[in-house]
């Protein structure tokens, strides 16, 4: 078997959304995220007692990959023939002689012969993944997202020049491309394997824009976040700013670790040769 990767790539998708309107999205919400736990509906606070103390910029990641495959074989295969009548009891074909029989058996009005053929088969099956780059699970917006407006990115620390809070995968290149050769990888009914090849056309890491806003209600001293998506715009509430872990920034050699001597993890017991089109660096 035989294994390509293209060229492993970082994206940062464009801020779709101003952020006039994403602060507004969020001071629209800003009472429910502190007001959560006190009493009923007339403590709730007022918008006017709920300041913003702090907001973030801050780039979230996933993954995505897509591989194909191509597959050349040949399989024996038996094929059953009906014949054209009840009163058939044998037939000629290409030079040979077939017996006509019940095609269910005994007892069964239709009749039918039956011989050995070589199948050459090919498949060329696709499958692409988007998967969150911090939990390892689906993430159902990469799609919409991915096709978007976005820059390449040839230093990750670009990405934090202005600021922003650049999160680092929880989930390396090798543990997401399992999950893809798991989907496009199949066993083979086959005689005989002629080629077998994977290629890893698109590996890439995208970085999406995220702004949290923590308001403050300084009369019962409670504190609220609203994140806003910068892509879609979408709101939810979370319990804090994230905060910089500066042991964990983005090294392209250990983001990206694929090479000849993890394509054992990729696929266990297998005789592959590796092929990568460009080995990750710090420039690449």
């Amino acid at each position: 078997m035989e294994i390509t990767f293209g060229t492993p790539r970082i994206f940062a998708l464009d801020q779709r959304i101003s952020i006039e309107e994403m602060r507004k999205r969020a001071d629209d919400k800003k009472t429910g995220a502190v007001g959560s736990g006190i009493g009923g509906l007339l403590s709730r606070p007022k918008a006017d007692d709920v300041e913003l103390v702090a907001s973030q910029r801050r780039l979230e990641p996933f993954w995505h990959v897509a591989c194909t495959a191509h597959y050349v074989y040949d399989r024996t295969r038996r094929y059953t023939v009906p014949a054209s009548a009840p009163d058939v009891r044998s037939v000629s074909f290409l030079g040979s002689d077939f017996t006509v029989v019940p095609a269910g058996g005994s007892g069964n009005a239709s009749t039918a012969f039956a011989f050995d053929v070589l199948e050459h088969c090919t498949e060329d099956p696709r499958e692409e993944l988007f998967v969150d780059g911090l939990t390892g699970q689906p993430f159902a917006k990469g799609q919409a997202y991915a096709s978007g407006p976005r820059l390449e990115i040839q230093d990750p620390a670009e990405m934090g020049a202005d600021g922003s809070l650049v999160i680092a995968p929880e989930q390396r290149a090798s543990a997401i491309i399992r999950q893809l050769l798991a989907k496009v990888m199949r066993p083979l009914q086959a005689d005989t394997v002629f080629e077998e090849q994977l290629a890893v056309e698109t590996l890439a890491l995208v970085y999406r824009p995220i702004w949290a806003f923590e308001y403050r209600l300084a009369a019962k001293d409670k504190r609220g976040v609203i994140e806003v998506d910068g892509v879609s715009g979408e709101t939810h509430n979370a319990q804090s700013l994230k905060v910089s872990d500066l042991t964990r920034r983005i090294n392209r050699d250990i983001v990206f670790d694929l090479g000849a001597d993890t394509a054992g993890l990729l696929i266990p017991g297998g005789s592959i040769a590796v092929k990568l089109a460009k080995v990750a660096s710090d420039h690449a």
